[in-house]
């Protein structure tokens, strides 16, 4: 489809209405992530790099005002926002190279009045796509969120840390969010951004995750980006301590997310997390006797910002990033592949991601048991 055909978004939007609603089952769900794994497969294989796994980030703007925003996100002003075609085009260009997965971002994607549309869009491409949200305005959009195969919805302890956080009201609307998402057999994940000030609430958090039957997934706040700049950061010994402590939680029986080999790597990390965060072979400590899990950020999954640059990830959020905007998408996805100079990363997340696409069979039965549950929450949408 040639978008640039269309005059305005708006006659966009009115074509896009008309096509088929895209209608979820637990088997649709499961092939599309069974193509992902098959993809990788055929990647490792025969030697080839596709971005199999893409983070866009759909606007600048966001309701909220985290403190601790690696994006900025709730301060961007000035920058401008993708229009309908701008997204349409990136995701038609991503399903010829071969994008799998799918994972819509802000900002808060949910402020753009086309987000329905264009996660539709992307479900009748044949992606699995999610959705990474604060909430706020689920409740208001759940018609247009069933299309998809998952919802992570960002929630960071209990009322009173939450709040402070997130601001005044954001945790009860978090919970609605869960709720609905709930009803609607929407399978969810929490992200709880994990600092000084809410760490006694992991327990609180794993609790509700088996009250609410979400998955949970805790991210560090870690000292790499100047946009957090907060008294929340934490030292090398408090981080290592919260991942003990995630593994004893899942140990306990309570719903989270990463896999056993992954939370004990992240433990054994090599270095300080004050000052070390990233190892490349080039560097001088660096031994293969270190054992570490290769980072494919930069070769299967990159993060495509709405600003346009593109990075192999969030701690790599370069000002001066190849940009799409500048560059199209094909030559700044090669430009970012090219500059990468890490080879292994200590980020929680980072790892998780790694495991599964490193192709560990341990780590890969761990989350396709997760992905096989997951595609079992979706409700089949034979009606409205």
């Amino acid at each position: 489809m040639n978008w640039d055909n269309f005059k305005d978004d708006e006659i966009v939007l009115r074509y896009l209405s008309g096509l088929p609603r895209y209608k979820n089952t637990p088997l649709k769900s499961l092939i599309n992530r069974g193509r992902f794994l098959l993809s990788l497969m055929y990647c490792h294989f025969f030697k080839v790099d596709k971005p199999l796994f893409i983070v866009l980030v759909t606007n600048n703007s966001c309701n909220f005002k985290c403190s601790y925003c690696y994006g900025d996100y709730g301060h961007r002003n000035g920058v401008p926002d993708y229009t309908t075609r701008d997204l349409l085009k990136i995701i038609d260009e991503l399903k010829e190279m071969g994008t799998r997965i799918l994972t819509l971002h802000g900002g808060e994607s949910l402020l753009r009045k086309d987000f329905g549309e264009i996660a539709n869009y992307a479900k009748l491409k044949g992606f699995y796509v999610s959705l990474n949200s604060n909430g706020t305005l689920v409740p208001k959009r759940i018609a247009e969120l069933k299309c998809l195969d998952n919802l992570c919805i960002s929630m960071d302890g209990n009322e009173n840390n939450n709040d402070k956080n997130r601001g005044k009201g954001s945790f009860k609307q978090a919970v609605s969010a869960l709720e609905i998402a709930k009803q609607h057999k929407i399978p969810i994940v929490v992200s709880a951004t994990l600092t000084k000030d809410n760490i006694d609430d992991m327990e609180f958090l794993g609790e509700l995750g088996k009250k609410m039957d979400f998955r949970l997934q805790y991210s560090i706040l870690y000292n790499f980006n100047d946009a957090q700049k907060n008294d929340v950061k934490m030292t090398d010994k408090e981080i290592r301590g919260i991942v003990e402590k995630i593994y004893i939680l899942k140990k306990k029986g309570f719903p989270i997310y990463y896999a056993d080999t992954v939370l004990k790597s992240s433990i054994s990390w090599p270095a300080s997390y004050d000052n070390v965060r990233f190892f490349s072979k080039k560097d001088k400590s660096y031994t293969k006797d270190l054992k570490l899990i290769p980072c494919y950020h930069g070769r299967f999954k990159f993060q495509i910002d709405a600003d346009g640059r593109v990075v192999t990830c969030w701690a790599h959020n370069k000002s001066d990033a190849p940009n799409i905007r500048k560059l199209g998408l094909k030559k700044a996805l090669e430009r970012c592949k090219i500059e990468k100079d890490c080879d292994f990363c200590g980020f929680l997340a980072n790892i998780e991601h790694n495991a599964v696409m490193h192709l560990s069979f341990k780590d890969m039965i761990s989350m396709a048991a997760i992905h096989i549950i997951d595609s079992l929450k979706i409700k089949r949408q034979s009606t409205n």
